[in-house]
């Protein structure tokens, strides 16, 4: 048996005392801690009783007092213990070893048993000097070889809670999905898999994800969630199990289970604490077996109001002109991500009238809405982009909204059929609302055309929010400030009041919780047509723009920024251009 002494760890009040002794000053080496903090620490241990002749851990103290962080005492325990110090949201763990531990004692001990490995068992520990803990895990697990790992207290956790969220025998209140016909894979059927399954699909719709990546590694399967246009790592599972998870997921999405060759895309529909939640599901065969990602699409009652997107009021007020104009093009750009699609639909609900025809052309329909027809491309049956808009105009339509203009075909198909008395919404792939007008151009479609049908351009970008439990005010990196051509002096005189998230377990530890959007729009004018018919460039097109009070999605990100609603990191994020 291995004892505490083996495994290097303080067995006696002595060992012990000169265990806190060289940790505070592994702590003061690294920096973490200066030499005065610490002898005040030590001496006030001395009163630090609870009557039972204990004193509280040296480590316990220091972050309680927040003079060093958890990940600064982690660092500082794998260094002087000689262990392996990990993430702990990225390590893999195999749930029927975790198990054996329950989640009560896991929780109390601080400690999770991770997988056999070559060491023995790898255990997560938080303090890896507690052989109390290590023992309740050997006499658990039967196991007496341990491979102790150490992580931050937060992260263990969080770990244990996905753990048992995700555990086999996992209980998921509310989460129904639609059982798929017998399969010929037994694995697909599997119980365990079915509850991992739905397991992962009710914490992404809880957490409020919007696609969930399963991704199968060398040494284990990875699942992610990205939450507010940025992935977070939910829990890294045993290799083993990526087969039938993704066999899982494509069975119910209606994929072909057999086929891992070739990419493919299906559908799932959720039950989700009573609500429905409609979800696309695409494969792709990658070398360590497939990738599958799952878009969950929002219902239409979450269609938000053109009011709701974060439009300022001058702004709304121009994008709601255009919309209530018998024609025109409205053009909605911005990056994959940005929020164009969300921005598309709630300006077809500002549209959405008895005396209205409304046709879309969607690639995929990704959100169904009462009252429009809805056509989905099939690339396959030559259902195009331009082939469906040629067809949908013979439909008679008042409005048409075409998803992506993506070839110069289509473009021009837009443009003339907002010269023919429709309202055309849709959709460009561009860095602003300024560079759309000589894109177009540059597509191949006459500018005459451009200036003709083109009523007035969005550009967009959402930027993350402060997480509203753990904001507090600070002061942005002077490179930071720097790249966004500001001092702390600019900010100094603007009034402005700078926050951030610090991290805690409502916002993932991510510092932020929602997002925020931030749009340019730019109408296009008698002045704005007679420069594109002369062909200027970009530049000359931004400078026209702004002598009509145009303002750029840096402007309004930072106006955001001084007001505490985003953070300087973040408009310097979704703002910056590669060069």
């Amino acid at each position: 048996m291995t004892s505490a002494t083996d495994a290097g760890l303080p067995t006696t009040p002595v060992a012990e005392q000169a265990l806190r002794r060289r940790l505070g000053a592994t702590l003061v080496a690294q920096g973490a801690l200066t030499e005065a903090e610490l002898r005040r620490v030590l001496a006030a241990q001395h009163d630090d009783g609870d009557g039972t002749g204990r004193r509280r851990r040296l480590g316990r103290i220091l972050l309680d007092e927040g003079l060093v962080t958890e990940h600064q005492l982690a660092a500082a325990l794998g260094e002087l213990l000689g262990r392996e110090v990990v993430d702990a949201t990225s390590v893999p763990v195999d749930p029927a070893w975790a198990e054996r531990v329950p989640r009560g004692i896991a929780l109390r001990a601080q400690a999770l048993p991770l997988g056999p490995g070559p060491d023995g068992l790898r255990v997560a520990v938080a303090d890896p000097t507690d052989v109390v803990a290590l023992d309740d895990v050997r006499r658990l697990t039967g196991e007496q070889r341990l491979d102790v790992v150490v992580t931050t207290p937060t992260q263990l956790h969080e770990l244990i809670d996905r753990v048992w969220r995700l555990a086999p025998g996992a209980d998921i209140e509310g989460l129904a999905v639609a059982e798929p016909a017998p399969s010929e894979e037994e694995e697909v059927a599997d119980a365990p898999t079915v509850r991992m399954v739905d397991a992962i699909l009710a914490e992404a719709v809880r957490v409020g994800a919007s696609d969930v990546h399963v991704e199968q590694q060398r040494d284990a399967v990875r699942i992610r969630l990205r939450v507010d246009g940025v992935l977070r790592e939910l829990v890294a599972l045993p290799r083993g199990v990526g087969r039938s998870l993704t066999a899982r997921l494509k069975v119910v999405a209606g994929m072909d289970i057999a086929e891992r060759r070739v990419p493919q895309d299906g559908r799932i529909r959720l039950s989700v604490e009573g609500a429905l939640v409609d979800a696309r599901v695409s494969s792709l065969p990658a070398i360590h077996g497939e990738k599958v990602v799952v878009r969950l699409l929002p219902a239409a009652a979450t269609v938000q109001r053109l009011a709701d997107l974060g439009l300022a009021d001058d702004q709304r007020t121009a994008l709601v002109r255009a919309l209530e104009a018998p024609q025109g093009l409205v053009l909605i750009t911005g990056p994959t991500g940005s929020g164009k699609t969300s921005t598309l639909y709630a300006a077809i609900n500002e549209t959405l009238t008895p005396e209205r025809n409304i046709v879309t052309l969607e690639d995929p329909v990704e959100i169904e809405l009462p009252g429009i027809t809805q056509v989905p491309i099939d690339d396959r049956a030559g259902m195009t982009f331009a082939r469906g808009l040629r067809a949908l105009l013979r439909q008679d339509p008042d409005v048409v909204l075409v998803g992506e203009v993506r070839d110069v075909e289509t473009a021009e198909l837009a443009l003339r059929a907002a010269l023919t008395g429709h309202l055309v919404l849709t959709t460009l792939h561009t860095n602003d609302a300024v560079a759309a007008l000589p894109r177009l151009v540059d597509m191949g479609v006459p500018p005459y055309l451009v200036a003709s049908a083109l009523s007035l351009v969005v550009g967009q970008r959402l930027v993350r929010t402060p997480c509203p439990r753990c904001r507090v005010p600070y002061q942005p990196e002077p490179e930071v400030l720097a790249a966004l051509d500001l001092t702390s002096d600019d900010l100094a005189a603007a009034g402005a009041q700078p926050t951030r998230g610090a991290g805690c377990a409502t916002c993932g530890h991510t510092g932020y919780a929602g997002r925020h959007g931030l749009f340019e729009v730019l109408e296009v004018g008698t002045a704005l047509r007679r420069q594109i018919l002369a062909t200027p460039s970009e530049a000359e097109l931004a400078d026209a723009a702004r002598t009509q009070g145009f303002h750029t999605l840096r402007e309004q990100g930072l106006a955001l920024a001084c007001a505490g609603g985003t953070t300087f990191e973040e408009v310097l994020r979704v703002t910056r251009v590669g060069l």
